[in-house]
């Protein structure tokens, strides 16, 4: 078997684990609840806590890899995930179970920041907006199974099967890595990792997502989130001054003077941030206004990743063939009709009409993702291929948690304003007035989706050029 088919079967294998390893956790969120006996906001810590450390150490894990080798930062990365998931069997309080979920969460930042850098290493400029459009595949797959899985895990056997069942997954993720995965040079001369700098990226990520996911709980005005945003600010401030003097910065600033990456990134911040309404909204119309069981809404939301699984693969293909240079600006205006469309869903409409109204969403997203990634990866030096990798994944994450806080914000201040009743919970909201929430909250999702088909317009040219730096073996190989 060629290399670059045996990568993509590890990378793909791996990408699969780490996106599901997002969704399934939450499934088991009421269940955690009553087994240790305390509230919903403390037990969603074992949710959150993955998307604060894996956003946070997304970008630092791209550039060790950069430094010492994308193969050897993988495998630590499977490593270290495998085992959190055998503490977490052990967990007897939520804040051990935290604690667990901290280590999974590193392990999986470790790895999924070089998993696209692995992957264009090994595909030739031609083929490697197809082979990021299968890793999009499996993405779609992993988002829409995770909850499914986690289901039928709990139907038969406790929360602690969420966990030991996946050990032997990772531990095949691991061997995939060890045997398919041939390692990359790294980086010549010293290698030195800038510890500060690591540190104030993180602070800086770590404390906005937290920031932005926890304000409509604690407030936006409260002073835990006021603080959290000043920590955010200065810390930024900082880690600028940091990187700008350090001889082995964690982020090269220089690379946002590249127009193709900078635009693409922000055009991938605003993208997730319109689409990820979706995940937030649709339960609450669904089960709220419409009053369908969580099995219905399961399959109706489903549609989105199922849509980027059947057509990423053909996004990617299309775009090595005919290098679209509007191709991104089309998955946008695909995203951004699909949610103008659900902000005029009403008391009964169709089962066939909301499906219709979510197939745009995915076939947008699977239009949009791979070009964009593609033309991430191929805007930057060979040498720097982890922290581009890094940036697809860290980005996501970004316009995800800015797309859930905008969407929870804009539901629940319209349903206020309909109802003369602040901060009343959406389960207690009068069904006419969530369903007003929910459709001026798509309409600002489509807002911001909207600004992504007006900055991919800037982008320039994007057919995929070499890149620089000396071509790797596998690459040679490959071709």
């Amino acid at each position: 078997m060629p290399y670059k088919w045996r990568v993509l079967i590890a990378v793909c294998f791996g990408t699969y684990m780490a996106t599901m390893d997002f969704s399934i956790v939450n499934v088991a969120l009421p269940e955690l609840s009553r087994e240790f006996g305390r509230s919903a906001d403390t037990v969603v810590w074992a949710a959150l806590i993955s998307s604060l450390v894996v956003t946070g150490l997304t970008l630092t894990a791209g550039r060790t890899g950069d430094l010492w080798g994308r193969k050897r930062v993988y495998i630590a990365g499977w490593a270290v995930f495998t085992v959190g998931m055998a503490l977490a069997i052990f967990a007897q309080s939520i804040e051990q179970l935290v604690a667990t979920r901290f280590v999974q969460s590193v392990g999986v930042a470790l790895a999924i920041a070089n998993g696209n850098a692995i992957i264009t290493s090994a595909f030739p400029d031609n083929e490697r907006g197809w082979a990021l459009g299968t890793v999009g595949s499996v993405v779609g797959a992993g988002l829409a199974s995770g909850p499914i899985m986690g289901g039928a895990i709990l139907a038969v056997f406790d929360w602690h099967a969420i966990f030991w069942l996946r050990i032997p997954i990772g531990i095949v993720a691991l061997a995939l890595a060890v045997f398919m995965i041939r390692e990359s040079e790294g980086m010549e001369g010293q290698r030195r990792l800038d510890i500060p700098g690591a540190l104030l990226l993180f602070v800086t990520l770590a404390g906005t997502m937290l920031a932005i996911n926890r304000g409509r709980v604690w407030g936006w005005d409260s002073a835990e989130i006021l603080t959290l945003f000043a920590v955010a600010v200065i810390s930024l401030a900082l880690f600028i001054r940091v990187e700008l003097r350090s001889p082995s910065p964690v982020l090269s600033l220089a690379v946002f003077k590249v127009r193709t990456f900078s635009v693409s990134v922000l055009a991938l911040v605003l993208n997730f941030a319109g689409q990820s309404a979706v995940i937030f909204l649709m339960p609450y119309y669904l089960i709220e206004v419409r009053d369908f069981s969580t099995a219905h809404t399961g399959l109706l939301v489903a549609t989105v990743p199922v849509m980027m699984l059947l057509f990423s693969a053909v996004s990617g293909w299309v775009f090595d063939r005919y290098a679209f240079r509007y191709q991104t600006t089309l998955g946008c205006a695909f995203v951004t009709a699909g949610l103008l469309s659900l902000s005029t869903l009403g008391q009964n409409t169709p089962d066939a009409l909301i499906v219709a109204r979510l197939a745009l969403v995915g076939i947008g997203t699977a239009i949009f993702m791979p070009p964009n990634t593609a033309t991430i990866m191929n805007s930057v030096p060979r040498v720097m291929l982890g922290t581009a990798s890094a940036s697809v994944a860290t980005a996501r994450n970004i316009g995800n948690a800015t797309g859930l806080a905008m969407s929870g914000a804009v539901m629940a201040g319209v349903a206020a304003a309909v109802t003369g009743m602040p901060n009343i919970p959406p389960a207690d909201m009068p069904p006419s007035a969530l369903l007003d929430g929910v459709r001026w909250a798509f309409l600002a999702a489509a807002v911001a989706s909207s600004l992504g088909i007006v900055v991919t317009t800037f982008r320039g040219k994007v057919a995929a050029p070499e890149l620089q730096g000396a071509e790797p073996e596998s690459a040679a190989t490959a071709r």
